[in-house]
């Protein structure tokens, strides 16, 4: 298979170094703002590093004072006077992207891997990139993908060299993010031997994951896609069949609903590694995982019926159908706003008097379909129990009642 190389091996280290060092040296304090002077204990600033800030608005969403804002698709902190210093932010932000620190004091270090330049960790033949490693933007992470495949080569790895036999491939990449897809890309292009191992039953889930219609940016926009895969600015309904054709097209090795649970060395330097259908070995690793929270729940009966989600795909899956949304950020305020929109009858239950955590637009929106009766807000109000066909809800009047339901959407973040 012939492919358009878009620069020579040696011309893409130099470039490959260059991506790297600028990447290093970007200023890590986009979202510190300044705060007034403050008689007491020291207060706590934020800081929110750009490299791994997704514009996923977790933050905002849970902020009860409106204190963030999404500016350009990265967090920002705008009114800072606002703060009460509740830390939810950092808690709810699922790349670790904005963390909160005393004023005056060093900003903690990021917790990711232990890696050199090349993104190798101190276990030789080992590369975590994207998410995992602190790089969770899409261009980025495909561009890590290919450069950590160029560097194996490099660094003088020689295809099949352990055993040389079927039982072993050159690389072994867990993970079919961004980074996985570019990592086995590259592979394929270099004629190194492969296998990608993804739990889930869908390339790309953090991403297919996305509401529907979410604009997935090309980010960082000042670095060239130097990878193999397509990146681009497009919404996620444009951007995951176009990775899935390529994908068929070069008949990629992809192994999906197979979770790995172990990495280790073998005596005879292989890596082994071992998943919930087989056992593989390995020349060297890609570890191309998210580090996505766990989604918060509520605590109350029925919330295990299979009619609950945290995740809203498809609206149009609910035309015409009684669907709860619980939560009062931009996330589930999009969400009840989408389902009204396609047809569903949606309540939007929130423990909160008011739509004050979500973005301007939003609260506008919210307010108006709720004014129009388009949408049912119970403000002030909590989910007490599902049951099959209905939802009882505690009301801010101190009374309860029990509503038809069909499906409820629990979107109050995660941890």
């Amino acid at each position: 298979m012939t492919w358009v190389v878009p620069l020579a091996l040696g011309g893409f280290a130099i470039l490959l170094m260059a991506v790297f060092t600028m990447v290093s040296a970007r200023k890590r304090h986009a979202g510190i703002v300044a705060p007034a002077t403050v008689v007491g204990p020291a207060i706590l600033v934020h800081d929110i590093n750009d490299d791994r800030c997704t514009g996923c608005d977790a933050c905002v969403a849970v902020c009860p004072t409106n204190v963030l804002d999404l500016v350009a698709n990265k967090s920002r902190v705008l009114r800072f006077h606002d703060c009460i210093q509740c830390e939810a932010c950092m808690i709810a932000c699922p790349t670790e992207a904005l963390v909160m620190f005393p004023e005056g004091s060093v900003p903690p270090p990021l917790k990711v891997p232990e890696i050199d330049d090349n993104f190798q960790t101190v276990v030789p033949g080992q590369y975590p990139i994207g998410e995992v490693a602190g790089k969770p933007l899409v261009k980025s992470a495909a561009n890590l993908g290919r450069a950590v495949i160029e560097h194996m080569l490099m660094s003088g790895m020689q295809p099949n060299a352990i055993g040389r036999s079927d039982t072993i491939v050159d690389v072994a990449i867990i993970g079919s993010g961004p980074g996985g897809l570019s990592a086995a890309l590259t592979c394929i292009q270099r004629g190194l031997s492969y296998v990608v191992l993804e739990k889930e039953q869908m390339i790309a889930s953090t991403i297919a994951r996305y509401p529907k219609g979410k604009l997935v940016m090309a980010e960082p926009y000042d670095t060239m896609n130097l990878s193999f895969l397509p990146v681009f600015d497009s919404a996620k309904e444009q951007l995951i069949p176009i990775w899935q054709e390529l994908i068929q097209r070069v008949q990629m090795n992809i192994n999906q609903g197979e979770s790995v649970e172990t990495v280790a060395r073998a005596p005879d330097g292989a890596f082994e590694i071992r998943s919930t259908v087989n056992t593989y070995r390995a020349q060297r690793v890609v570890l191309s995982i998210g580090t996505r929270g766990k989604p918060r729940t509520l605590q109350v009966p029925g919330e295990n019926l299979p009619k609950i989600f945290n995740l809203l795909e498809d609206p149009d899956d609910w035309r015409g159908r009684s669907v709860l949304v619980v939560g009062g950020g931009d996330s589930a305020v999009e969400a009840a706003l989408a389902l009204a929109d396609a047809g569903a009858k949606v309540m939007l239950s929130y423990r909160g008097k008011g739509f004050n955590r979500a973005a301007p637009k939003n609260k506008q929106t919210i307010e108006l379909y709720a004014a129009e009766g388009r949408i049912k807000a119970k403000l002030g109000s909590q989910v007490l129990q599902f049951e099959g066909d209905s939802v009882t809800l505690a009301l801010a009047d101190g009374s309860q009642k029990r509503y038809p339901n069909d499906a409820a959407f629990v979107l109050i973040g995660a941890d």
